[in-house]
C-alpha cells in the first residue's frame, strides 16, 4: 500500500478532525482515534495522486490515496495497522473502495483509477457488499506484494470475481526478490508497481538499474504494465523513460490533490523529449491497424451509459496517439471476453474472402514497446502461433489494433539498414497463392526467421551504443 510520510495539508471543510494520536501513541490512545474516525463518515477522505504515461507524456490515470485528520497525523500505514489490531480494518476498506467507486464516475476519460485492498478483506461482509454487485470497470485494485493473493482457493475465486465484473489487479511495492516475481506469475496482474526502493537514487546505482530493467521485462512478457513508484527527480525520470518502464507515479510527476490535476506542460514536454532521444518513440503502434471488436458471441461492445460502456469506442478501433494506421487489419476481427479483454482473432483466409479461420489472441503488446522487443516475443511463440498477427493494447487491455507480422519484419529490416522491400501486390507471387497467404509461407522460412532475429540482434547494438549515461540528465 502506497504511504506518503508527509501527506499533504489537504482538508476538507467539513470533515471533522480526529483526535491526536501519535505514530507510538499507546493502545488506548489509538482505540480512542479509531473510534473517532468511526463515527465519522468522512474519515478517511481520499486525495488523488497521477500516474502518467512515460512515453507520451500524459495523464493515464490516478490513484485514490486515503488520509486521516491532519497532515501532522501518522501516516495510513499505521492507521491501517492499527485499525486491522482492533479488528475494524474491513470497515475502513469498504469506505475506502465506496468513495474510489464514486470517484470513478468523475474520472477524465481514457483513465483509470487505482485504490489499495487488503486482499485477506475482500471476502469480508464489509467489504464483499461493495463490490459484489458493482460495475468495476476502470478501477484497478492494488495487492501488497507480502500478501498472498492464493492463500486460499476463495480468495483465488474472488479474484477471478473481480475481473468478471471489470476490475484489474495490481501488485504493489514488487522489487527484486523472488516472492515478487512469483507472486505475479501466479496471479498474473494487469499492472505491476515497482518498489519505490528501485527508483529511487537509479541514476547513481547500477543495480537499482538491473533490477529495474528486470522486473520490466518480466512484467512484459506476461503482459503486464509497469508503474514506477517514487519518482522525485528528474534524473530518475530520464532513468525510467531510458529503460522503457511505461507508466510513472511520484511527487515529480504531481503532489495528491483532491481533485483531478493535469500533468504540468514542462513535465509533459520534458518526457516526449526523453523518449525521443532514448528511441522510445519507435513503438509497435507505428505500425497499428485498424480492426473491428466483437464479444465472444458475435455481437459489438455493450453500449449504453456505464463507465465501461464510455469507455469503449465503436469499431473499427481509432488508432493509438502518435501511432501510424494501416488499411482495416484486412478483414481481421478482434474477439474479446465480457472483460472487453482479447482472446481470439478471426482472419480471413484470402484478401477479400468471407471466409475466415478462428485462432487464440496469444500476444498483447503495448503501442509504446519497441518493435525489436515485440518482434523477439513473437518469434518466441509455439511455432503454429508464431506467425499469428500481435493484438495491441492499452495499459488495462483494451485492444485498439493489430499488428501483422508481416509489417513487423519489414520494418525490422529497414531499421537494420537493409532497402524497403516493393508492395506486396508488386512482388512475383507463387503460382496459385494469394499475396497474404505468400507472405505468411515465406515468413515461415527459417532463412526468414534467422535473418529477421539477426536484424533485431543489430538494432539491439545500436541502441545500446546510442543509450545515453544516466548521469544528470539535462533541464527540459
Amino acid at each position: 500500500m502506497i504511504v506518503e510520510t508527509t501527506p499533504p495539508p489537504v482538508r476538507s471543510a467539513t470533515h471533522r478532525v480526529t483526535g491526536p494520536v501519535r505514530a507510538t501513541g499507546s493502545a488506548d490512545e489509538w482505540s480512542d482515534a479509531l473510534r473517532d474516525a468511526l463515527a465519522d463518515p468522512e474519515q478517511p477522505r481520499i486525495v488523488f495522486q497521477p500516474i502518467v504515461d512515460l512515453r507520451r507524456g500524459v495523464i493515464a490515470g490516478y490513484e485514490a490515496l486515503a488520509r486521516f485528520g491532519t497532515a501532522a497525523a501518522p501516516s495510513p500505514d499505521l492507521w491501517f495497522a492499527a485499525a486491522e489490531r482492533a479488528g475494524v480494518a474491513a470497515r475502513f476498506e469498504a469506505r475506502v473502495l465506496r468513495a474510489a467507486l464514486a470517484a470513478r464516475e468523475r474520472l477524465p476519460p481514457d483513465c483509470f483509477l487505482s485504490v489499495n485492498v487488503m486482499p485477506n478483506l475482500l471476502t469480508t461482509t464489509e467489504v464483499a457488499s461493495v463490490w459484489a454487485d458493482a460495475d468495476l470497470s476502470r478501477l484497478v485494485l492494488e495487492f501488497n506484494e507480502t500478501v498472498s493473493a492464493e492463500r486460499t482457493p476463495e480468495l483465488a475465486t474472488t479474484i477471478q470475481a473481480l475481473r468478471e465484473r471489470g476490475g484489474r489487479i495490481a501488485m504493489d511495492d514488487v522489487g527484486s526478490g523472488y516472492a515478487g516475481l512469483r507472486q505475479i506469475a501466479r496471479v498474473h496482474p494487469d499492472l505491476v508497481k515497482l518498489d519505490r526502493e528501485l527508483v529511487a537514487r537509479a541514476d547513481g546505482d547500477q543495480v537499482r538499474r538491473t533490477l529495474t530493467e528486470l522486473v520490466n521485462v518480466f512484467a512484459r512478457r506476461l503482459d503486464a504494465w509497469v508503474i514506477a513508484e517514487g519518482i522525485e527527480r528528474d534524473e530518475e525520470l530520464a532513468v525510467l523513460v531510458g529503460l522503457g518502464v511505461p507508466l510513472g507515479q511520484g511527487w515529480y510527476l504531481g503532489r495528491p490533490a483532491q481533485n483531478w490535476q493535469r500533468l504540468d506542460p514542462a513535465v509533459a514536454r520534458r518526457i516526449r523529449l526523453l523518449a525521443q532521444r532514448t528511441g522510445r518513440g519507435e513503438g509497435v503502434g507505428s505500425l497499428l491497424e485498424q480492426v473491428r471488436i466483437r464479444v465472444g458471441d458475435g455481437r459489438p461492445p455493450r453500449r449504453g451509459t456505464s463507465a465501461s460502456a464510455a469507455w469503449w469506442p465503436d469499431p473499427p478501433a481509432q488508432p493509438h496517439p502518435g501511432g501510424g494506421v494501416g488499411a482495416a487489419g484486412g478483414g481481421a476481427v478482434v474477439v474479446v471476453n465480457r472483460r472487453h479483454q482479447p482472446v481470439a482473432l478471426q482472419l480471413p483466409v484470402a484478401p477479400g474472402a468471407a471466409a475466415a479461420r478462428r485462432v487464440p489472441a496469444s500476444m498483447v503488446a503495448r503501442p509504446d514497446e519497441h518493435i525489436v522487443d515485440v518482434a523477439r516475443r513473437a518469434m518466441s511463440r509455439a511455432p503454429a502461433l508464431r506467425f499469428d498477427p500481435v493484438v495491441v493494447v492499452t495499459e488495462l487491455g483494451r485492444p485498439v489494433g493489430l499488428v501483422r507480422i508481416e509489417r513487423l519484419m519489414l520494418r525490422l529490416a529497414e531499421m537494420s539498414g537493409g532497402r524497403p522491400r516493393p508492395p506486396e501486390h508488386d512482388r512475383p507471387q507463387p503460382r496459385g497463392k494469394a499475396p497474404g497467404q505468400a507472405v505468411e509461407l515465406a515468413a515461415t522460412n527459417r532463412a526468414t526467421a534467422w535473418a529477421a532475429n539477426r536484424a533485431a540482434d543489430r538494432v539491439v547494438v545500436e541502441r545500446a551504443a546510442a543509450r545515453p549515461s544516466h548521469g544528470p540528465a539535462a533541464g527540459a
